[in-house]
């Protein structure tokens, strides 16, 4: 072979192997280092899964192999290498090369060929050179992959028992649960249902809609004593959410084709009970802050205060002849940044955006947090226009604060920046529930949405 073309062989091959970020880029890689020496069709890896002992494709582990004759080509490829002396073999057009974990075969990697060529190729003197730097890289992908997942894991366990240092109410975070527990096991459908203690029957609470109603048929099978259930060949796994020996739910991890591995099932199985016991606290908080008058997370009066506020405010501007305005808010694409940095993040965005609120406002207005990312706010004795300077000032102050986020240990990210969309409103005497004061400030808040986002509008009625 000459000098200069396996030379640039092999420098393509070392800038592949350094600079290779995920599975396809490697293997892409490898297919336009070899087409430096071979005229190549394509290239595939395919390793045997520690699990299933089946063939997988390199590139898309969760998926299963459907061709039978491939299966059983590849199948007899690999065990033509078991006990042989070769680097790579030559057959009907097709280069095949075993990828090894010490001396064990794991895996082939497949060059298909655009061209014959014979035997005693050029190419076969320098795959010894190759062929064990091709199996570490594999490796290495192999081995970083599990101490990520591990690492998430571990991630996700803390991640569900710190919802209780800011979140209490279920309806809240259950779809929270459910989103991290989809993020750690994302080769399976997720489901989240909540046992019905009077009906004694099991309601999806996450996501909205499920397609295989067969599922509530094993779930009638579940009891507290009966652990995890594994259906259908692993395809489908049921873990139970127990307090106390008594039922509350089950988490359901689901996929038409594929196994739940030993791993995903033992993952599961631990993750199912940190979030028992974060359900079973949720419900034991619920019952301590019936009488709470602030929100948790924010220290700012509960939905329930506001409530109350609302109609002693209603019934003073009307007996006093005073004016009184509402304010609603809610930040704006805060799903995104849950789904971007994680719910302690958004936690800490939730939080600067409350005390921001806080320290624009004067000593007697009444600011609560109304749910998730909105906000209600009274301002007793306020003009319209005054609302709407209030207003204007609070939507500028949230623009340009920096909320510091370096203890979250995001990677390229130490601030974050949000906005807020605003809607005002003002009572009328001739209202006859005091509720439509933030309706109609909330209507306002639709329409800013709609309308762009980061802006105020003034509710003037229909």
């Amino acid at each position: 072979m000459d000098y200069k073309i396996f030379y640039n062989f092999m420098l393509k091959l070392t800038s592949v192997f350094e600079k290779s970020k995920c599975r396809s880029d490697f293997v892409q890689g490898l297919e336009s280092a070899f087409a430096k020496v071979l005229q190549v069709d394509n290239i595939k890896i395919y390793t045997l899964d520690e699990f299933s002992y089946t063939l997988k494709d390199f590139e898309k582990p969760w998926e299963n192999l459907t061709d039978d004759f491939q299966i059983q080509k590849l199948q007899t490829v690999l065990n033509s290498f078991v006990g042989a002396k070769e680097f790579a073999k030559l057959v009907d057009n097709i280069i095949y090369i075993p990828i090894f974990e010490d001396t064990k075969i794991i895996g082939v990697l497949k060059i298909s060929l655009d061209k014959k060529i014979k035997h005693d190729n050029d190419f076969f003197n320098i795959v010894q050179l190759v062929q064990k730097q091709i199996s570490y890289a594999v490796l290495n992908f192999k081995s970083g992959e599990k101490m990520k997942l591990n690492t998430k894991f571990y991630q996700t366990i803390r991640n569900i028992a710190k919802i209780l240092e800011t979140q209490y109410e279920l309806s809240y975070i259950l779809p929270i649960l459910g989103e991290m527990i989809d993020s750690f096991i994302y080769e399976h459908l997720i489901y989240i249902f909540i046992k019905n203690k009077n009906k004694k029957e099991f309601k999806l609470v996450w996501p909205a809609n499920i397609k295989d109603t067969k599922i509530y048929e094993y779930l009638e099978t579940l009891t507290p004593k009966s652990g995890v259930i594994i259906e259908r060949e692993g395809k489908v796994g049921i873990f139970p959410l127990l307090s106390e020996q008594k039922l509350l739910g089950a988490v359901v991890a689901y996929n038409p084709f594929d196994k739940l591995n030993e791993n995903e099932i033992s993952y599961l199985d631990e993750i199912s009970k940190q979030a028992s016991i974060t359900i079973e606290r949720a419900s034991e908080y619920m019952k301590t802050l019936k009488d709470a008058t602030l929100d948790a997370l924010t220290g700012l009066n509960n939905r329930h205060q506001f409530a109350l506020r609302l109609s002693e405010e209603t019934a003073s501007a009307k007996r006093q002849n005073t004016s009184l305005c509402c304010i609603m808010t809610d930040i704006d694409f805060f799903k995104k940044v849950n789904d971007t940095y994680g719910h302690a993040v958004g936690d800490c965005v939730l939080k600067q955006v409350a005390k921001t609120i806080k320290k624009e406002l004067r000593e007697n207005d009444i600011p609560s947090r109304y749910g998730g990312e909105e906000f209600a706010i009274l301002l007793p004795h306020t003009t319209l226009e005054e609302a709407q300077l209030v207003a204007q000032r609070l939507r500028g102050a949230i623009e340009k604060k920096k909320i510091n986020i370096e203890d979250y240990n995001i990677e390229g990210v130490k601030q974050l920046g949000v906005t807020i969309s605003i809607g005002v409103s003002l009572y009328d005497k001739k209202m006859k529930e005091p509720q439509q004061l933030y309706q109609n400030a909330d209507k306002a808040l639709y329409e800013a949405k709609e309308s762009g986002r980061n802006r105020v509008v003034v509710y003037h009625g229909q």
